[in-house]
């Protein structure tokens, strides 16, 4: 299906995440509904769970969420899941 999806994921622009900062903000703003808590929740795990000297968990909850996001930006993306989701009056 070509057409635009029905809430314009087409024209949003693409933010800018250098920082964990930048991904809040992003996250916030563009994110999935619920992802701004749940990367809070799940990066102070991480860091609480890490040794002093090693941050791969935190880094790989960075990581996750920042995908999560560019997901969110991609219209050809949006539009495959908005064509996958189960149409309306069911079976």
């Amino acid at each position: 299906m070509s057409a635009q999806p029905e809430y314009g994921w087409g024209t949003m622009p693409k933010p800018e995440i250098r920082t964990v900062d930048d991904l809040r903000s992003a996250l916030s703003r563009y994110g999935f509904p619920g992802d701004r808590e749940r990367f809070e929740e799940e990066l102070a795990a991480a860091i609480g769970a890490s040794p002093t000297d090693d941050f791969a968990g935190a880094a790989a909850v960075v990581r996750a969420y920042r995908h999560r996001v560019r997901i969110r930006n991609s219209p050809e993306i949006m539009a495959a899941l908005e064509d996958a989701r189960p149409g309306d009056g069911g079976p």
